[in-house]
């Protein structure tokens, strides 16, 4: 069913919210801009599935109110996407929020299956991707579209069902609650702040000092920048281009010249502003200077802990994955953080026996012996 109406949408919500559970997924485009642009809202009570039309509603306000219902939950495969983008549209923070892909790792080995992938794995439904790249801003839309984003939400009561069987068998339901409770954290749908997206750019890492400061008035600018013009940041300015910006530091328009993949266009209309930049990096007092990136160096055990947490995942049929990075490994053999989260909740039970002094050393003496 196709609502396009603010009473339509109403009386759909009202009904929604009477149910223990519903399914959401949407369908958006997002190429040239830099906010994606949202096309269709599916919501299915059990198997029976509506479209919400945003092009046509005004206010989907009754929309953000389930969303940020506690008292029902909401399913949706790979959640966090499609949550901030209804969070925009809506003014809404999730609460209650079960995450198909997420929660499949508490009953498999794997927990990064796309929705077709998993349907076919627990129902044996095989999905058609003849739509994966429509336009879902175009107006009508075909009956194939209409078809394809029903068949994202139909499906997904019954396999949350399937999953918490599964997991209850694996002694992991608990465990999986526990997870599906970062949903109901406000920050995860928040952008981040201009000032520290300068973090993402790759190579930061070997950057300190004034020229960390630099970077980060380059990529604060472009952040803002690229909202204010709702485009891409590469359409903007490259990531590279603020890298070699960084490292050459022109003081001048013609100097600029130099910096490679910056065209005529962006020289033009960017130039001034981004020796600004530079300026305002190199000025910056030291005191101020952002910190440097920290990488803890490899540690000898890091890998032979790995190794024990797939063991102990496999025995318990869930994903390694879903316990923790190679990386957050290292940084708690470096610092021997307390307060780490390998340390809470359902992790603790896992990890606390791996990270015992008795233990480490051991780990230890066997890599000397291996050696």
């Amino acid at each position: 069913m196709f609502i396009s109406t603010n009473e339509e949408l109403k009386e759909l919500i009202a009904r929604a919210s009477a149910e223990k559970a519903v399914a959401l997924d949407t369908e958006f485009v997002w190429e040239r801009t830099f906010y994606p642009n949202l096309g269709l809202v599916q919501l299915a009570i059990k198997r029976e599935a509506f479209l919400i039309d945003p092009l046509s509603i005004e206010d989907l306000t009754p929309l953000g109110e389930l969303i940020a219902n506690p008292d029902v939950i909401k399913i949706l495969h790979d959640a966090q996407q499609d949550l901030t983008i209804l969070k925009k549209a809506t003014g809404a923070s999730p609460q209650n929020v079960f995450d198909t892909r997420l929660a499949y790792g508490f009953c498999s080995p794997r927990s990064t299956l796309s929705l077709a992938a998993l349907l076919e794995q627990t129902q044996g439904v095989v999905l058609p991707k003849t739509e994966t790249r429509a336009n879902w801003l175009q107006r009508p839309l075909s009956q194939k579209m209409l078809e394809y984003a029903c068949d994202d939400v139909k499906y997904l009561t019954e396999v949350m069902r399937i999953i918490i069987k599964r997991s209850e068998a694996h002694k992991t339901a608990d465990w999986l609650r526990d997870e599906m409770k970062l949903y109901d954290n406000p920050a995860l749908y928040e952008e981040v702040e201009p000032e520290e997206y300068f973090r993402k750019v790759k190579g930061v890492n070997l950057l300190k000092g004034q020229k960390l400061a630099i970077l980060q008035e380059l990529a604060c600018w472009r952040e803002k920048k690229a909202r204010e013009l709702n485009r891409p940041r590469g359409h903007v300015v490259h990531n590279n281009i603020l890298v070699d910006l960084t490292y050459k530091c022109p003081r001048r328009l013609e100097n600029l010249k130099t910096i490679k993949r910056l065209s005529p266009n962006s020289l033009r209309r960017y130039g001034r502003e981004l020796l600004q930049c530079i300026e305002k990096g190199l000025k910056r007092p030291e005191d101020m200077l952002p910190a440097p990136e920290y990488r803890p160096p490899r540690q000898p055990q890091t890998e032979m802990i790995m190794l024990l947490i797939q063991e102990k995942a496999e025995k318990l049929g869930i994903d390694p994955a879903l316990v923790c990075s190679s990386r957050e490994v290292t940084l708690q053999l470096v610092t021997k953080d307390k307060e780490s989260r390998l340390f809470k909740g359902w992790r603790k039970e896992i990890l606390q026996g791996i990270f015992a002094k008795d233990n480490i050393g051991a780990l230890l003496g066997a890599e000397k012996l291996s050696k």
